[in-house]
């Protein structure tokens, strides 16, 4: 009940009471809720509900490593025994690869709560000057830590867009300064699409323990992906081709791909009907995958993000081949 007062407190208590038997992770799902209803109240933040498992994502390896293998160190226990805890994490990509559900994947996975900055509403004057709006989010984030902070498009939220004049400096300047001396329990996921328009200083290791590239799905990744929305739909995977189905979807994004099962399992509906593969490959030609339409854009974004961030997925970089060394005792002829 960290970050509640008396009277919220008073008020769950009297909910839970009027509801006998509760699990407890109902009790877990009544208590944020009780804290989204605060959220909203009382300043920009926003409580989402992290329903997204592990197990609902398709490829992602290197980036569902990642979360797994730190999941012990975003702990109380952790941070009492000396060790340094994740701070946040950076997601940029290509738009439709799941930079926003892979905000809402830790959190789950985290058994924390997953709060989201709404910048718009700091910008908006609702909750004051858009300094005082900021400061008051933050404040009351650490204070019902921990907690998972998602910030949406960085580059938008902070004013380093296209045909911006440079950002809003104090909120950029506060922000970059609470990264430095946030408390532990407070992870950042933060995600971007135009990565180069932001400033160096907020890509610096110290704030961001790592930058995750999102790309395309590749093969294996569909047909995952593909599978995952099919029995989300309450079909059987091994009804369809995958193999494919797979192929026909290359270049496309994750959130192309669910909408791509989606639409077929809507037409089917409309008969009155199991959708199958031929609602599946009907609807695929009729639609155009962004790879398409933003070719140059996307080739330019993977291009820079080379070298620069860590792909999210294992098999997005091939194997460096290293120079076999020769024997100089060797003779050549």
């Amino acid at each position: 009940m960290k970050g509640l007062g008396l009277e919220e407190i008073g008020h769950l208590l009297l909910t839970l009471l009027r509801v006998r038997k509760l699990k407890p992770e109902e009790v877990i799902i009544e208590t944020q809720r009780e804290k989204g209803l605060i959220l909203k109240k009382e300043s920009c933040l926003r409580f989402i509900p992290a329903i997204t498992s592990l197990d609902e994502v398709g490829g992602l390896d290197n980036l569902k490593n990642w979360v797994t293998t730190r999941k012990e160190l975003f702990s109380r226990e952790a941070i009492a025994s000396g060790i340094q805890p994740p701070s946040g994490i950076l997601f940029m990509g290509v738009s439709g690869c799941g930079k926003s559900m892979a905000s809402k994947v830790i959190a789950s996975a985290w058994n924390v709560p997953l709060v989201r900055l709404d910048m718009n509403l700091v910008m908006s004057g609702v909750y004051g000057t858009p300094e005082y709006a900021f400061e008051q989010a933050i404040s009351l984030a650490e204070k019902i830590a921990p907690i998972v902070l998602w910030i949406d498009e960085v580059e938008n939220s902070f004013g380093y867009d296209e045909g911006s004049s440079g950002g809003n400096i104090n909120i950029f300047s506060s922000f970059l300064t609470w990264m430095q001396e946030k408390p532990h329990d407070v992870f950042v996921a933060a995600t971007a699409n135009r990565i180069r328009m932001l400033p160096a200083e907020m890509l610096r290791k110290g704030r961001f323990d790592q930058v995750f590239f999102l790309n395309l799905p590749n093969d294996i990744e569909r047909r995952e992906i593909l599978s995952i929305h099919i029995r989300a739909k309450d079909g059987n995977p091994e009804d369809f081709k995958i193999d494919i189905l797979s192929s026909i979807t290359e270049k496309w994004s994750g959130a192309e791909i669910e909408s791509l099962i989606s639409s077929a399992s809507i037409e089917a509906y409309k008969e009155r009907r199991d959708f199958d593969q031929k609602d599946i490959l009907h609807v695929a030609g009729q639609m155009v995958p962004l790879s398409k339409t933003m070719e140059e854009q996307i080739r330019e974004l993977t291009g820079w993000s080379f070298n620069r961030a860590t792909p999210a997925s294992k098999s997005d970089r091939p194997p460096i081949q290293m120079p076999v060394e020769e024997d100089p005792s060797i003779m050549k002829y």
